[in-house]
């Protein structure tokens, strides 16, 4: 029976083995294996590429729930306290499409983890030049497993966190209140205290306007009763003296008139200085107000990914570092086991199929090649192609160099078929390093 490289029929007639679906074809792919291969292996095979294409599709979905959930925490509107707020639709898609893009990258990359990760030396057991080896690939593992398990702790402990949270960031906006208030108070009491100076003037000198004339008021009240004769001496009348008291108080209360409206006209710029003052106090609750708001904005931002991140692991224990344990098992868990797999039918048939699509490309593997001259014995790949032409191309140039002259013919011949008989050495020798 000939040899095949391509994929064999599925089926009872490919080696009586069943068909497999097509839930088995894409596990098989996730795993990065030949599904042309495994269909013609036993069943062992085949679950083992399952398990493995398994857990690369999980880590993929686990991946876009985690790139969503985390994008969709980044680029949401922070308009609400964290427990009040509402779902954004329109971030939610961007979320789920950012998510879609970031488990493809996962998938791919964990695919080829999977696929570029060799069976070792074939037995069940992993030596160390097999963990030295795949000590690149289980360092990205375990940064694709980092990357992948905090948005998930964070949406795991959300109610745990958004409680947390809502209490920092009312303790925050007080603070920012705090210093807000304290930043505006010096200015207000300065001009609160201008006011209360510049009323209390006010109110001095009014008051010393309505003493005088109340003052002046009884005096004419006495002036009265002594025209009556209801005073002490008992003498009524309205003579010369009487007259000179009565011009006297009328001069008084003219004088004290005059001294009221002068003093109005002052007590007038009093009033706009007073009036200044409260509109300044007015401008000053106008920015406190709205420094108030952008405090209330500064606190409501205080809900982005790290912060989460960061609260989570202070109030969720253990609970973390589990995840984080679960997630890079689930990461580096197809590494371990591909090295820790026996070599089975499907390893042979892989084996099989590249070495008959390496021959009929006229290249011997491992090819037996003698050195005379040494005495020593390599093991190299041969490219007899390659060789081949290389041999044509060397007789078609010696060829045109006889068209000239036929002198030194025999001479020439004997070199050129020396240097072909030592062509396939030669070319074993610069093909790779040799195996004894």
């Amino acid at each position: 029976m000939s040899p095949q490289t391509g994929s064999a029929p599925a089926g009872p007639e490919a080696g009586g083995f069943p068909s497999p679906g097509r839930v088995t074809r894409l596990l098989w792919a996730c795993a990065g294996a030949d599904a042309g291969i495994l269909a013609r292996c036993p069943a062992s095979d085949s679950v083992k590429f399952q398990g493995i294409g398994g857990v690369v599709l999980a880590t993929a979905v686990l991946a876009f729930a985690s790139g969503s959930y985390a994008f969709y925490t980044v680029f949401e509107p922070k308009t609400g306290t964290a427990l009040d707020r509402e779902i954004h639709v329109p971030t939610v898609l961007m979320a789920v499409l950012a998510g879609l893009v970031w488990g493809g990258v996962i998938f791919n990359i964990d695919r080829f983890i999977v696929s570029s990760t060799g069976k070792g030396d074939g037995t069940g057991s992993i030596t160390l030049p097999e963990f030295l080896q795949s000590v690149p690939r289980l360092v990205m593992a375990v940064l694709i497993g980092v990357c992948i398990s905090a948005p998930l702790e964070i949406r795991i402990l959300k109610p745990e966190i958004d409680a947390q949270l809502e209490l920092e960031q009312n303790e925050y906006l007080a603070k920012l209140n705090q210093h807000t208030e304290h930043k505006f108070q010096d200015a207000k009491e300065e001009l609160r205290a201008k006011i209360a100076s510049a009323m209390e003037r006010l109110d001095e000198r009014e008051g010393y306007f309505e003493r005088r004339r109340i003052e002046i008021n009884a005096q004419r009240r006495l002036l009265e009763l002594e025209a009556e004769g209801r005073t002490a001496s008992g003498v009524a009348g309205r003579g010369p003296a009487w007259r000179d008291k009565r011009d006297t108080l009328d001069q008084m209360m003219v004088e004290l008139e005059r001294d009221r409206g002068r003093d109005q006209e002052k007590a007038g710029s009093v009033q706009a200085e007073i009036e200044r003052w409260k509109q300044e106090i007015a401008e000053v609750d106008e920015q406190l107000a709205s420094e108030r708001a952008s405090n209330e904005r500064q606190a409501r931002h205080l809900d982005g990914l790290m912060k989460r991140i960061h609260i989570s692991h202070e109030i969720g224990g253990a609970v973390p570092w589990v995840i984080l344990l679960l997630l890079l098992a689930i990461e580096t868990g197809p590494i371990f086991f591909k090295m820790m797999l026996v070599k089975g039918a499907y390893d042979y048939l892989v084996e099989n199929a590249m070495r008959i699509a390496t021959a009929r490309a006229g290249v011997e593997r491992d090819a037996q090649i003698y050195l005379p001259d040494t005495r020593h014995e390599l093991r190299v790949d041969v490219y007899h192609q390659a060789e081949a032409a290389f041999a044509e191309a060397r007789r078609r140039i010696a060829g045109d160099a006889r068209s000239p002259s036929s002198i030194g013919a025999p001479l020439r011949g004997q070199a050129d078929g020396g240097e072909t008989r030592d062509a396939s050495a030669r070319t074993a020798t610069h093909s790779g390093a040799g195996r004894e």
